[in-house]
């Protein structure tokens, strides 16, 4: 089976030295980011030849069905909370106890705790180091991925909520905040997407904390052969309900090139889930139902032609801490014009490879979206084009970004066989 990693990243080894890991995530099926990059993870290790890998999937939701509920008594005595898929043997689901409670969800369970207890290596993929907490007793080396802090996260969302709920969630956001610190202080090495996220770690006093953003295939996501297109559509790939993704402010921002270039190129929202009620609401207002296309749930396989058809990839998320996209668009030679997050400013080059838009003045981030995607299209798209796709196999390969994973590995474990 191919899985599109360089001949270079395989290794010769034997049965022995291979070594078993555990990739544990959460909502795999419902979370975007963090199930590409698993996905990314899972087969670029399997096709090293040196590793291993069964997934590991953590209950999510208030209402999961495989987990103890305060709400349904009857689950109380529910003699497991594992449940698994029947077309995917190497994956594991686990539920919760008191899963109503979120930092119930960041709690270890026994059953858990005794399956990890024989792998060579844990490596969490997160969203929030506090999903690391559940797995820090079972034994094996335990290895963070993770994109972002829940506070900071949360402090980006537009708030819309009412007082009571405002509250609560403040509440749980102050106890992840405590299970996140102590959770990053025990485990064995944090591997983070960004800058910022870096330092603040190391200053937190986790000792081994790398800079290792994920990567993509290359091969798989390249340029159309006719090369970039002016008269491509504008493309947006994300989870379409998702507030934190600041689809207002695109659809603003489209409205506003429209009044600048009546005959300028459609925009497609594509992307996970449906688009948000609210921003339908706000494209049907602004007389652009005919002149946004919405795409929902994209299979992956779709993924890289609809990259190869755009001239400009468009972000305007409110925090990232990378954003898988944004790279996948520039593998397949597409300038990026996005919000400056943390993790836009990690994949995006300023005037290079694309465009960073200032968060604020809140109020000026569409006007300001709008001049730089009609600079992609009047002037820096090819170059821009060019320098995205060199960048992509410069930092982001797979050869690239799974060295630094493996590198981590080889430290804990040292470079021979499997732990014993």
């Amino acid at each position: 089976m191919t899985y599109g990693i360089s001949e270079r990243v395989r290794v010769e080894h034997s049965a022995e030295s291979v070594r078993r890991v555990a990739l544990v995530t959460h909502g795999l099926h419902r979370n975007g980011g963090v199930g590409t990059v698993v996905s990314w993870l899972r087969d670029g290790l399997r096709a090293s030849g040196r590793f291993t890998v069964d997934l590991h999937d953590l209950a999510t939701s208030a209402g999961d069905r495989s987990s103890r509920r305060l709400r349904a008594p009857r689950s109380w005595w529910r003699r497991s909370v594992l449940s698994g898929r029947a077309d995917a043997p190497d994956e594991r689901y686990w539920g919760a106890n008191a899963v109503e409670l979120e930092f119930m969800r960041y709690r270890p369970r026994r059953e858990l705790t005794a399956a990890l207890a024989d792998y060579d290596l844990i490596q969490v993929v997160c969203g929030s180091p506090a999903w690391a907490a559940p797995v820090l007793a079972a034994g094996p080396p335990v290895v963070v991925q993770m994109a972002t802090l829940a506070r900071w996260e949360r402090d980006s969302h537009p708030k819309s909520c009412g007082y009571a709920l405002a509250g609560w969630r403040a509440a749980m956001t102050r106890i992840t905040d405590r299970i996140e610190r102590s959770t990053l202080h025990a485990v064995d090495a944090v591997l983070v997407e960004n800058q910022p996220i870096f330092n603040w770690i190391e200053a937190l006093g986790q000792p081994n904390v790398v800079l290792a953003p994920p990567g993509v295939d290359t091969d798989r996501f390249s340029p159309s052969p006719a090369g970039w297109r002016s008269d491509g559509y504008l493309l947006s790939v994300c989870r379409l309900a998702e507030p934190r993704k600041g689809l207002d402010r695109m659809v603003r921002g489209y409205a506003e090139i429209l009044r600048t270039r009546p005959d300028a190129p459609p925009l497609v929202l594509a992307g996970k889930g449906r688009l948000e009620p609210s921003v339908a609401a706000l494209i049907a207002e602004l007389g652009l139902t005919h002149r946004i296309v919405v795409r929902p749930d994209v299979s992956a396989g779709d993924l890289p032609e609809l990259y190869r058809g755009a001239s400009v990839f468009l972000q305007t998320s409110y925090e990232e801490g990378l954003g898988m996209s944004v790279i996948e668009a520039m593998a397949c030679g597409v300038p990026a014009v996005a919000t400056a997050t943390y993790g836009s400013r990690e994949s995006v080059v300023d005037g290079r490879t694309g465009w960073l838009v200032p968060l604020e003045p809140a109020a000026e981030v569409s006007q300001f979206l709008a001049a730089r995607v009609l600079d992609v299209l009047d002037q820096s798209g090819p170059g821009m084009a060019a320098a995205a796709r060199h960048r992509c196999e410069q930092a982001f390969s797979q050869q690239v970004a799974l060295g630094r994973f493996v590198e981590t590995y080889d430290r804990l474990l040292g470079a021979g066989g499997a732990r014993r």
